[in-house]
């Protein structure tokens, strides 16, 4: 029994981490884009999913989908805050503002009561906004310079060091209702995690860089957030969950075409 029950918490920890390695690896060797574009996979939100409705009605996985979704702004607003900041200013004092943007925005977030429209109407409001706020950003690649040799024990201890993270948020937030779960699961683990690793390795500016990116691709997170929603109660989990991963999959396509045309760093 222990073993089923801590299932879902296990293998989010190593989807997670596996995310987290691969978006560094690529922010480190091609550039900020490519890791802000792994990095807004839902290779963790995912596996939360359907462990949610292996677990539960409908009813709370669709609720849980919508907060979210609102939620989803909060993770624009972390990403805002700490794009403005990175390149002047230290990494706690940074990071820690980003941190303490998210809980403030979650803390009102939790009081809303949300619906399909205005959840959707947070996410494009924060995520323009940032995108205008982050717009100074160059819009070059900016690959690594003078990058420091990667020890061998490094990508093994950044996948056990987020998978652990992950553990712990998962498994304390066992006992929560559909609204805080749904908060709680698009918790920035990722973000934080890479942000951490990246800013030692490829420096701030470039971590402004990767900030910007993943603000344009973590909408097309929202909307897919907003399709389970919409979806589950009609259609049913399955049907609903493929609908968000081609939501999901048909604004990454967007946004690889739109990086064919007009690089956006």
């Amino acid at each position: 029994m222990s073993a089923v029950l801590w299932l879902p918490a296990v293998v989010r920890a190593l989807a997670t981490a596996l995310l987290v390695v691969m978006a560094s690896a690529l922010a480190e060797s091609v550039g900020p884009f490519w890791g802000a574009f792994v990095a807004s996979m839902p290779m963790s939100a995912g596996p939360t999913y359907v462990f949610l409705a292996m677990q539960h009605e409908p009813d709370f996985v669709a609720a849980s989908a919508l907060s979210s979704c609102a939620a989803n702004a909060a993770a624009g607003l972390f990403l805002i805050v700490y794009g403005l900041q990175a390149s002047n200013a230290p990494l706690w004092k940074s990071l820690g503002a980003a941190l303490a943007a998210w809980f403030a925005a979650c803390l009102v977030i939790r009081q809303i009561d949300w619906t399909p429209i205005t959840a959707l109407l947070a996410n494009l409001v924060v995520f323009g906004a940032g995108s205008l706020l982050l717009s100074v950003v160059p819009r070059t690649d900016a690959p690594p310079v003078a990058l420091l040799k990667r020890q061998w024990y490094e990508l093994p201890l950044r996948a056990i060091v987020v998978a652990l993270f992950v553990t712990l948020v998962v498994g304390t937030s066992s006992m929560l209702g559909p609204d805080t779960t749904g908060i709680a699961a698009v918790f920035p683990i990722i973000l934080t995690s890479l942000i951490v690793i990246l800013r030692r390795r490829i420096g701030g500016a470039a971590v402004t860089l990767f900030a910007a990116n993943a603000l344009r691709s973590m909408l097309g997170f929202g909307l897919m957030l907003l399709a389970l929603h919409l979806a589950i109660r009609p259609w049913g989990f399955t049907i609903a969950f493929l609908l968000a991963l081609t939501v999901s999959a048909s604004w990454s396509g967007a946004m690889l075409a739109l990086r064919t045309r007009t690089p956006i760093g």
